[in-house]
């Protein structure tokens, strides 16, 4: 008798502006005869790594992220360094590795990449011993991060509202970045560290991002008035940004950031604290992405 595959679907409930979320019995259905599914639910954070630690110990071959790139986040991170694949249903508020791995919305359709198991090894960043996957950040966008959400709304328009409310309050800084022997100096207003190319609902941060060779992207944002603001949001959002005079990129395998002052920091769209030193090294191909 054939053993059939056993898939983990990590749902979390609370993720984005959807408030459904794909019913266990629908997924199980979809599977019938290809593959075992078990589901589980989220209701605090830290549960996404917890129940895909106990899929591993319990010889899963894949586990679904089921919610945006905070749930990805988790998974992944529990998921980084093993044999066990990682799938991404995309039900989050920006949902920017899904974006960018061109990872269908329509559920049917993000199912059948699952079922169909093709994957890729997939690059993780290392920031301060903490993992990001897709594009995190230090300074501004950290900064509405940690906002975010706080008031009960989430989506882009909420996202959009609490930019503009912020932007002129929030002051550059000066930060010094070192390769190996090489250290230059920089007044930014935000730093990106990209794997991937965007934060999320197409807002392109790093256009030459790659997941997969073994370089985080830094894009260094400097500060400009409000009347510059939508000009560099339009480049955004075509993938033109690094035609900016405001823009600078550069690409690393590791590297240390240094401020004048604590800087808060994003992983993945979720707050991760501040610091004055941020240390980040690249895993070359640690994760198993199902994509289509």
């Amino acid at each position: 008798m054939t053993t059939l595959p056993k898939i983990l679907f990590v749902i979390n409930p609370a993720s984005g502006t959807k408030n459904t979320k794909p019913e266990a019995a629908k997924l199980k259905g979809f599977f019938q005869q290809h593959a075992h599914v078990e589901v589980a639910v989220t209701s605090k954070a830290g549960d996404a790594t917890n129940f895909t630690n106990q899929a591993i110990a319990a010889g899963f071959e894949s586990v679904v992220a089921v919610g945006g790139d905070g749930t990805v986040n988790e998974v992944a991170s529990a998921l980084n360094g093993t044999k066990v694949k990682m799938g991404i249903l995309p039900f989050g508020s920006g949902n920017g590795l899904a974006r960018h791995h061109h990872i269908p919305f329509d559920l049917l359709k993000a199912l059948q990449i699952i079922r169909v198991g093709k994957y890729v090894e997939h690059d993780a960043i290392s920031i301060n011993d903490k993992l990001s996957f897709n594009v995190s950040g230090i300074g501004f966008d950290a900064h509405v991060a940690h906002l975010f959400g706080k008031d009960g709304h989430r989506g882009f328009s909420g996202y959009a509202k609490l930019v503009m409310k912020e932007f002129n309050h929030y002051k550059e800084s000066e930060i010094e970045i070192s390769h190996k022997n090489e250290k230059s100096n920089h007044f930014m207003f935000l730093t990106a560290i990209a794997n991937a190319s965007q934060f999320g609902n197409n807002a392109i941060i790093a256009p030459n991002a790659h997941t997969n060779d073994g370089k985080a992207d830094i894009a260094l944002v400097k500060k400009m008035n409000s009347l510059q603001l939508p000009l560099f949001f339009a480049r955004a959002f075509l993938g033109r940004i690094t035609g900016s005079s405001h823009y600078t990129g550069m690409q690393y395998d590791s590297f240390t950031i240094r401020s004048e002052k604590m800087l808060p920091l994003h992983l993945d769209g979720e707050p991760a604290g501040y610091s004055d030193t941020f240390r980040v090294k690249v895993q070359q191909g640690s994760l198993n992405l199902l994509i289509p």
